[in-house]
């Protein structure tokens, strides 16, 4: 970064010594942009969400009814791979070939992109996981001894350490203990669980006794896939730590009845079938110089036949990886070891869609196979796929209007969407609307429908707005609907013209922040584009970005002082600072814009402070999120 930051650059300009139109930057028709949006749009009142105009229905088949299957993959040292595309895959279900109708990446927000403190995301999207990873470890404390557990924490305090504030955390112990810590993303609690884990074995096994503890902890585990997450729709990582588990395994000769700890393979399948049920992508850690060596094990004799069962603890978690399509890791042996790899291999998946045959949602699990023409590529996929039943999908229609998907909390991912709002102020100064900026993330995508509303804390719309068919056509899509202050969950739904569905959800707070007699809207980012400003979402390789934003309620004669800075933090340090252009857009309401170096900035989120107060009175901020992405 070359810039330096030089103390903040302040203006004060004497609002009353501006004339209307005036053109600061050499930017025409920059200014108003919030106050044009608003009076043009012609907005319906609060109340149901009208259905789309039958001129803007999509065509019979819909994306909305493809199923969704998700899989990561891989180079072999760990590293997603971010460019497959749908010819690259092929889906296979109970040996049937599917054809793949779109292939999207779902990124994950890593550790390193938030060591600079947490930056709320700049717009709500469908092709990434805002929300962050579902992670559950797993301890087979009955597979390893007492006081060897030091190599353990600190593998788990590394994945803590490598963990965004989004991601979930869970702890859990097998046979036995239970859920220790539930999902949460409080990653300190599963810290401190994790240090009153002790290991429970005795460190001496015959081979009975290790069949016995497997099945025990594999009826377990089935258990818990079945109860605690059930058939879901978004995946979860687990990490499975064991010191070793027996194989399938009669445990008496085949002339005699099956011992007291017979092992079958069908334990076995049935993880396999609820790991796909639950959309589990499973690691098989094997905790090092903790793991019972087969040289420790007594071999004994059933019935005077001198028949044994195996003894290699291997051959368990080998069963175990292969029902689950899950990668075996050693603790340690590699730079990153086995934590840093599992936090490597999720940042990111991909999300495949296929049309639905009439038997799939069934809630039967079904073989599933992924492969890749790709050479060079390891894929993480579950070797089972359960589809839940319809009754479990709070009955969304096959072809659900934008209508239907806003009424419901399920993620439409095939049509890949950004969309955020920004508060701004009526022309009279007193009402609050929220300005609602949409656009498809595939830039030749043509939208036929869209709709977007806002909900309260209890889920309740209580605002929306529909696109006209002249709105679909601009680029982005700008729409408007009344607020009052208070916290909102946006939620805007689209098809576009191929029958794509997709939804973006916000978190947005509607209030005008206000220093002395000035209220100031929200920060929105664009660019110069034709001589005039287009709002932007996230930015690429452009030099430059604006940052516009309105005034309200200074009289004429009113000074101002003002800056506008860019830092990688809320609070941190300004990167740069660089003043704001203020002139006149109406009675008593002003636009002050400023141009933000962005080309020497590396990717990443940034946040863009502006600095506003009345002269002799302190100031006060509003701020933005800038995302740039290469």
């Amino acid at each position: 970064m070359t810039y330096r930051n030089s103390g903040p650059l302040q203006t004060r300009i004497p609002l009353g010594s501006v004339r209307s139109g005036a053109i600061l930057l050499r930017m025409p028709n920059i200014p108003s942009v919030l106050t044009a949006t608003i009076a043009a749009l012609s907005l319906a009142g609060m109340g149901s969400i009208p259905a789309p105009q039958p001129a803007q229905q999509a065509p019979p088949e819909r994306g909305a009814a493809l199923l969704a299957i998700d899989f990561a993959a891989v180079t072999p040292e760990g590293l997603p791979i971010a460019d497959l595309q749908p010819e690259d895959v092929t889906v296979r279900i109970g040996g049937k070939r599917r054809t793949v109708r779109s292939l999207q990446l779902i990124s994950v927000a890593a550790a390193e992109d938030m060591a600079t403190g947490f930056l709320p995301p700049p717009f709500g999207t469908n092709a990434a996981s805002e929300r962050g990873r579902s992670l559950v470890l797993i301890i087979d404390d009955d597979s390893f001894r007492a006081g060897r557990e030091s190599l353990l924490r600190e593998s788990v305090d590394d994945l803590l350490n490598r963990l965004s504030p989004r991601d979930q955390l869970s702890l859990v112990t097998m046979p036995y203990g239970g859920v220790k810590v539930p999902l949460t993303t409080d990653h300190s609690r599963v810290r401190a669980a994790f240090m009153k884990i002790v290991g429970q074995s005795t460190g001496v096994e015959t081979g009975s006794e290790v069949a016995c503890r497997t099945r025990r902890t594999l009826e377990t585990l089935r258990g818990y896939l079945d109860s605690q997450l059930g058939v879901r729709e978004h995946p979860v990582t687990i990490a499975f730590i064991t010191g070793g588990l027996a194989g399938p395994r009669r445990d008496a000769p085949v002339s005699m009845a099956p011992g007291m700890c017979e092992l079958r393979t069908e334990t076995f399948l049935d993880v396999g079938e609820a790991a796909g049920a639950a959309r589990a992508q499973f690691y098989v850690v094997q905790p090092g110089d903790m793991m019972l060596r087969p040289g420790t094990l007594r071999t004994e004799n059933i019935g005077g036949a001198n028949f044994s069962g195996s003894d290699n603890p291997i051959e368990g978690i080998e069963h175990l990886a292969g029902v689950t399509g899950g990668k075996m890791l050693q603790l340690v042996g590699s730079t990153a070891g086995a934590m840093g790899r599992i936090a490597t291999e999720t940042s990111a998946y991909y999300l495949a869609t296929i049309d639905p045959e009439r038997s799939d949602r069934s809630g039967r699990s079904q073989q599933l196979e992924i492969r890749t023409r790709r050479s060079g590529i390891e894929l993480r996929a579950r070797p089972h796929i359960t589809f839940a039943e319809p009754d479990r999908l709070s009955r969304i229609p096959a072809n659900p209007s934008p209508r239907d998907m806003l009424s419901v909390t399920t993620v439409f991912r095939t049509l890949p969407l950004r969309a955020a709002a920004f508060t701004a102020l009526d022309p009279d100064g007193t009402s609050i609307r929220l300005v609602t900026v949409v656009e498809p993330t595939d830039p030749s995508a043509k939208l036929s429908s869209l709709v977007a509303a806002i909900f309260d804390r209890d889920g309740k719309s209580v605002s929306h707005w529909t696109a006209t068919t002249e709105e679909l056509q601009r680029s982005p899509i700008i729409g408007a609907m009344p607020a009052e202050p208070g916290a909102y969950r946006l939620r805007v739904a689209a098809i576009d013209s191929t029958g794509r569905t997709g939804t973006a959800d916000y978190e947005v707070e509607t209030e005008i922040v206000q220093t002395g007699a000035l209220k100031l809207s929200s920060v929105i980012l664009g660019l110069s584009r034709d001589g005039r400003f287009s709002p932007r979402l996230q930015f690429g390789n452009e030099p430059t970005a604006l940052a516009y934003i309105e005034m309200y309620g200074a009289p004429p004669g009113t000074r101002i002082s003002s800056s506008l800075e860019l830092s990688q933090t809320m609070n941190g340090p300004a990167l740069v600072s660089l003043p704001l252009a203020i002139e006149a857009a109406g009675q008593d309401r002003y636009a002050a814009t400023g141009v933000i170096p962005i080309g020497a900035l590396p990717p990443g989120d940034y946040v863009v402070r502006a600095m506003v107060g009345i002269e002799g009175q302190p100031m006060t901020r509003v701020t933005r999120t800038l995302r740039k992405v290469r």
